[in-house]
């Protein structure tokens, strides 16, 4: 018997240092993906998928955690709860957008303190998005106050029993907060009390975690990612849907020609060009000789909304025809110049987002005075797989980077796309 217990043990330990060396193998290896877990081995069956293929929303966040007296609860990577925790949540969101007034500094001290404060509710949208954007679509109508591009808002108390919506600013790192004056105070309370606590705690909630960012979401049990068989849906003798796509992108066939290139496929109209390539990336440059994609906003919609909707309908309506289990949403915004915006947008697998191949981005575009002149737009269609992937626990995956000198990032998954097959692992994001 002491034999047996002594082989078991060794298996253990073995297993723990592959699982280890691996992760920091795939770090030193991977230019564009960052990982500090494991991407490669199998592990039991998962359970069973979400159904993601009914959304439409263009915004929804992909991890969420509800603070009440009781404990914190968090819903992440996958969990059934996330669309109903966020339809719960959505009003006061929506109030907070809408009324939040002028942005103060706060030090990452006191939005610490904030996230580990009662009633309160933490939203991670994953993309560096302007704040307008965000308040235009959740709320019906863009705030002038909220002009930075923010991911990670927290609905919290301020003073004297006042909510306040408090964010990070993407491109300064510096954090803010504005008094939320729509929102009741005893409606949130109320709100979060509904949501039992999972055991969920924040980086900056524990010792082993210091050296995260501190709203890194640490679950109290490791997760487990489903894997996802990738598909171009588009491959080179595929010319029913090759149609599908020529009219969802304006290209009329009866006044389109179609011809072969070794990179893939081409169609002509007028003076303008779509390339189709081998890997189903969609590409297209205007000529500006045809204005064939006018962007056309709502009265009362700044250029900068009018731009991204304009952008998000274009993306949306091709990458909705063959996603799959994935859901497409919008990841950033850059200015290029007077009047010129350029979007990327990002597959999300399991509430995950994925990183496909070394271009990263579902989709890019480019909106340049009044009409969109650039995009591509990386086809795929993700089928769940019944294995999952064995993923490496946080507080390893945390200390790993310490020594790869990445401290104060946040610890999350994200799915590589290599073309075949997507599976998970941690990054420093």
């Amino acid at each position: 018997m002491d034999k047996g217990r002594r082989v078991i043990e060794t298996l253990k330990n073995l297993l723990i240092v592959a699982l280890t060396c691996s992760a920091l193998w795939l770090v030193g290896e991977s230019q564009v993906f960052q990982v500090v877990g494991v991407l490669g081995q199998s592990g039991q069956r998962a359970g069973t998928a979400v159904d993601k293929n009914a959304q439409g929303q263009t915004v929804l966040p992909v991890r969420m955690a509800v603070m009440s007296q009781g404990g914190c609860c968090a819903v992440q990577y996958g969990s059934e709860e996330l669309e109903s925790c966020f339809d719960r949540m959505a009003p006061l969101l929506n109030e907070a957008l809408s009324s939040a007034g002028t942005p103060q500094p706060i030090s990452q001290e006191e939005w610490a303190r904030a996230l580990t404060s009662a009633p309160g509710v933490y939203f991670d949208f994953q993309g560096s998005i302007p704040l307008q954007i965000l308040a235009g679509w959740l709320s019906g109508q863009e705030n002038t106050h909220l002009t930075a591009k923010a991911r990670h808002l927290l609905l919290a108390v301020g003073e004297d029993s006042g909510v306040v919506l408090a964010y990070r600013d993407e491109d300064s790192g510096q954090y803010f907060a504005s008094p939320a004056r729509l929102v009741n105070f005893s409606h949130l309370q109320s709100a979060v009390a509904q949501v039992p606590p999972n055991g969920a705690i924040f980086a900056c909630q524990a010792a082993n975690y210091q050296m995260l960012a501190p709203h890194t979401i640490i679950a109290a049990q490791t997760p487990q990612t489903r894997e996802y068989a990738v598909a171009n849906p588009l491959p080179a003798d595929e010319e029913g849907r090759l149609n599908v796509l020529l009219d969802a992108l304006a290209f009329p066939l009866g006044i389109t020609t179609i011809y072969e290139t070794p990179e893939g496929r081409r169609a002509r109209s007028g003076n303008d060009t779509l390339s189709v390539s081998n890997d189903g990336l969609v590409t297209y440059h205007s000529t500006r000789e045809e204005e064939r994609y006018p962007v056309a906003g709502g009265e009362g919609d700044s250029d900068l909304f009018a731009a991204v909707d304009a952008a998000d309908q274009l993306v949306r309506g091709v990458l909705d025809l063959w996603r799959g289990e994935a859901r497409v949403c919008l990841d950033r915004v850059e200015a290029q110049g007077q009047d010129s915006w350029r979007m990327e947008f990002r597959y999300i697998l399991s509430d995950t987002p994925v990183q496909v191949g070394q271009r990263g981005y579902a989709a890019t575009v480019l909106v340049d005075r009044g009409y969109i002149t650039e995009f591509e737009l990386q086809l795929r269609t993700y089928t769940p797989l019944e294995q999952t992937t064995l993923i490496l626990p946080q507080e390893q995956a945390a200390a790993a980077l310490v020594d790869l000198g990445r401290a104060g990032s946040q610890l999350q998954l994200r799915y590589q796309d290599n073309g075949d097959i997507a599976r998970a692992g941690w990054i420093a994001n």
